[in-house]
């Protein structure tokens, strides 16, 4: 592998000149520039631009830390962030933390230290804020952490509503809620607020469950569910807080014989690309990924140059209808 010193010496330079060359530092005349960029190529040199980042205040990586990187609404988090980061002239650092505070710290750390120009924060950990400082502008998506980082969110609330309403419409007499993350102090907690307020005004009877951090993280939901459907066995519909609990909702009515929509309805929460593919496919609150990213990683980018971040963003959700209602 071709090092600093072979650049320096195949263009009849000194390291000094390449490095500043390559950091941006002082004067370098065009013909000194071209002798090193032709040496460059012809050793097929590569720098390596975390090194580089010590020596400077700042790269031009930016950070995302996500729970998990196999869970469907994270895959397009990261997709979208990914693409996003590129078009800014940025690249991407990810970093999963498969839930735990313990490494999301040190994601942190690492990152602080390899001076990234910021971090989109989607993992769930709700006092980062006390545990670390970095001097790097942080957005979270989709979680509501702390006044000291702004966030860029669905509008939740309006989701539970809609979910709600449109379940009722349809002539659902009993409703259930399967939460996903009540667990944690998030802000997709309000999806659940949402649904409550519209069945408790127009007075119709609803139940409500809890996944576990582990469900959350394994994505298997069968319990759960099976507990809700033996137990109250006059439940018509149901708003799950995500759509894979949507889909092995439908999965485990299928097998009970349980036939949708006709006697169960189904609303999840996200519109991944799941919910096209399941038989029947499921009607879902759309949040615009796309837009909630893109709002993220502007965020960084205007940080760079001290400008102000909005504290918190939130975006409007609509309700896809497709044959699970």
């Amino acid at each position: 592998m071709s090092t600093l010193k072979d650049v320096a010496e195949r263009s009849g330079v000194t390291v000094t000149t390449v490095s500043r060359m390559l950091n941006g530092r002082g004067y370098i005349s065009e013909k000194t520039r071209a002798k090193i960029n032709k040496a460059m190529r012809e050793l097929n040199y590569k720098p390596n631009e975390l090194a580089r980042a010590l020596s400077k205040k700042r790269s031009n990586f930016i950070g995302l830390i996500v729970p998990s990187a196999s869970n469907m609404y994270f895959c397009k988090v990261i997709d979208c962030v990914e693409h996003l980061v590129t078009s800014s002239g940025y690249k991407l650092l990810l970093c999963t933390s498969n839930n735990e505070a313990k490494k999301e710290l040190e994601y942190f750390n690492m990152l602080n230290a390899n001076k990234v120009a910021g971090i989109i924060l989607a993992s769930h950990t709700q006092d980062i804020d006390l545990n670390v400082a970095i001097d790097a502008p942080i957005i979270s998506i989709d979680r509501v952490i702390s006044p000291r980082i702004p966030s860029v969110c669905s509008d939740n609330y309006q989701g539970g509503l809609l979910a709600a309403e449109h379940l009722i419409a349809k002539g659902c007499r009993k409703l259930a809620h399967i939460s996903g993350s009540s667990y944690l102090n998030m802000d997709a907690n309000k999806r659940f607020f949402g649904f409550k307020e519209v069945c408790e005004k127009k007075g119709v009877p609803y139940v409500a469950i809890d996944a576990t951090e582990e469900q959350f993280i394994s994505m298997r939901y069968e319990n759960i569910i099976t507990s809700l459907l033996d137990s109250n066995p006059d439940i018509d519909g149901i708003f799950t807080s995500n759509d894979i609990i949507a889909a092995q909702v439908i999965k485990l009515c299928y097998k009970r014989g349980i036939r949708i929509p006709e006697q169960m309805k189904v609303v999840g929460y996200d519109d991944i690309d799941l919910c096209k593919f399941c038989t029947p496919s499921i009607t879902t609150i759309r949040q615009p990924v796309w837009d909630i990213c893109q709002c993220a990683v502007e965020s960084i980018v205007m940080g760079q140059d001290k400008n102000v971040i909005p504290t918190s963003v939130i975006f409007p959700v609509t309700l896809v209808e497709r044959e699970s209602t």
